[in-house]
């Protein structure tokens, strides 16, 4: 029997609860798949210095997990690298992304299996999140970034996605490697797909809505009017706001150089003379 191995890859930090309830959904599907021998799965959490306790709940609810300890400054895409390197090690056929605010739903991990079959495990595969309304939150995108909307019942092309349910074959991985560590926090999963496309690989949005996670709604520092200058510089330079060389490069590699030097113009615009959203 072909056995198919998936190396499960989480960051977290100071979300105990949540990152609970996703291992909880995780482990129900885990176990599942597992019964039947022909899937087996093992989890690579980075704990990038959690100080809610949250490695100890992990262990003492989930011991299969193996927890990578990181001190607070490797951020999500870092933090993804970290447990990517330790999973590779064990040469997995598949690498699943699996943000801990996304909870799956009942046979999300099965449909993206199935897909890949279909697609022959050369394709990535991105899976939809909707947020408690029914809105779409995150998934597969267009170039420019709008959510493609999944059929449902076959995978549809996109060109980039969110890293928070997607499943990466060997095939891919062997071509690729790991998320870009020139990205601190963000970005890494939109350059995943834009490197992706210039090495002729493919990705696409399983059918279905897979998951439930809620957007980021508030409007960032950086551009709030009542935040003094020179905060707001601070904090678009900081790893979770819009480092301006973090930004360039991913604009670079997916826009070319002309708009890369319009997008930092314009950054530097909204902070200098942001707008009341009131």
């Amino acid at each position: 029997m072909d056995q198919k191995t998936v190396a499960v890859l989480m960051t977290v930090h100071n979300r105990k609860e949540k990152t609970l309830g996703c291992l909880s959904l995780l482990f129900d599907q885990i176990n599942s798949l597992s019964r039947d021998g022909k899937c087996r799965f093992s989890v690579y959490m980075t704990d990038d210095g959690s100080t809610d306790g949250t490695s100890d709940a992990v262990s003492e609810n989930f011991p299969e997990v193996r927890i990578i300890h990181g001190g607070g400054n490797l951020y999500w895409n870092r933090g993804m690298c970290a447990a990517w390197d330790e999973a590779a090690k064990t040469s997995p056929d598949f690498y699943l992304w699996l943000n801990d605010d996304t909870m799956i739903m009942p046979g999300a991990i099965a449909v993206l299996l199935e897909n890949s079959t279909y697609l022959g495990h050369r394709a990535i595969i991105a899976g939809t999140a909707q947020d408690k309304e029914g809105k779409l939150s995150y998934g597969g995108r267009t170039r420019f970034g709008r959510i493609v909307t999944p059929d449902p019942m076959i995978p549809e092309a996109c060109d980039i996605f969110n890293g928070n349910l997607v499943l990466v074959p060997d095939y891919v991985y062997r071509r690729l490697g790991t998320l870009d560590r020139v990205y601190s926090h963000s970005f890494g999963d939109f350059d995943y797909g834009v490197r992706a496309a210039r090495k002729g690989l493919t990705a696409v949005v399983a059918p279905g809505i897979l998951a439930e996670c809620g957007r980021n709604g508030q409007v960032p520092k950086w551009r709030r009017p009542e935040v003094p200058l020179k905060a707001r510089y601070a904090a678009i330079m900081s790893p979770k706001g819009r480092p301006f060389k973090e930004q360039f490069i991913y604009d670079f590699r997916a826009f070319g150089p002309f708009q890369a030097i319009l997008h930092f113009l314009s950054l530097n615009l909204k902070v200098l003379f942001p707008v009341s959203y009131k």
